[in-house]
């Protein structure tokens, strides 16, 4: 009985709670005005800075990059790298807007300039800070790390890179371009670090996935045959 009317004690009263609510917001309706206020011009600040001032910096900044793809293009890399004059290089790019989509698609392509330039391990680190998720560049940013671990001669990271590369092209619309050549790429390293189970396995994958014309399906074939598989 004395748990019965201890429940019944503390039953929600909603009627006393709305009351009081309406007494706090009558007593203190002016500080309230400005709380409201000030979260309001807080939020007012955040979308202007966002949309009136970071948003047409960094496209921009994309634009930028657009002009510095046309020197890489003809093999002008200092300027590509530090800019001309005009535009900010791709290392002033990725820097100034790390973290955003155009700082991470400068980080890809000063890992394509820095790779070319055989700096492997400072290509490495800005292939790591591209967008993975990427439509356009980001299986190929992925596999491309496995490849600068691969010329530092750590096998057995490149292995894992070029795996995660393969599986994700394989699941993606570049599954038949892409999928075998990345594929490929990781039964051969898989081979020189003597793992023949996990190297037949993905060439068996990309005899599936390949042409039976194409180089992939030849290569995979004699890899195949070469380590006694039919």
């Amino acid at each position: 009985m004395a748990k019965k009317e201890q429940k019944e004690e503390t039953i929600f009263d909603a009627s006393a709670v709305y009351t009081k609510t309406e007494l706090f917001v009558d007593r203190n309706r002016k500080k309230l005005v400005i709380g409201f206020g000030a979260i309001a011009l807080l939020f007012a600040g955040i979308f202007g800075f966002q949309y009136l001032y970071s948003k047409p910096r960094q496209e921009k900044a994309a634009n930028d990059i657009w002009k510095l793809q046309q020197y890489m293009e003809i093999d002008s890399t200092e300027w590509a790298l530090n800019g001309d004059g005009e535009v900010e290089g791709m290392e002033a790019i990725a820097e100034k807007y790390s973290g955003t989509p155009t700082g991470k698609l400068a980080h890809y392509y000063l890992g394509v300039l820095y790779r070319d330039r055989a700096e492997y391990e400072t290509a490495l680190n800005h292939f790591k800070e591209a967008d993975f998720d990427d439509q356009a560049i980001g299986i190929i940013a992925m596999a491309n790390v496995g490849d600068m671990y691969v010329e530092m001669d750590n096998l057995e990271e490149a292995s894992g890179w070029l795996e995660k590369a393969a599986r994700k092209a394989v699941q993606s619309d570049s599954k038949e371009f892409l999928g075998p050549q990345y594929l490929l790429k990781a039964a051969r390293v898989y081979i020189e670090l003597g793992k023949s189970d996990k190297a037949v396995h993905l060439l068996k994958q990309v005899k599936e996935l390949s042409l039976s014309t194409s180089a992939e399906h030849a290569e995979a074939t004699k890899w195949l045959a070469r380590l006694s598989v039919k």
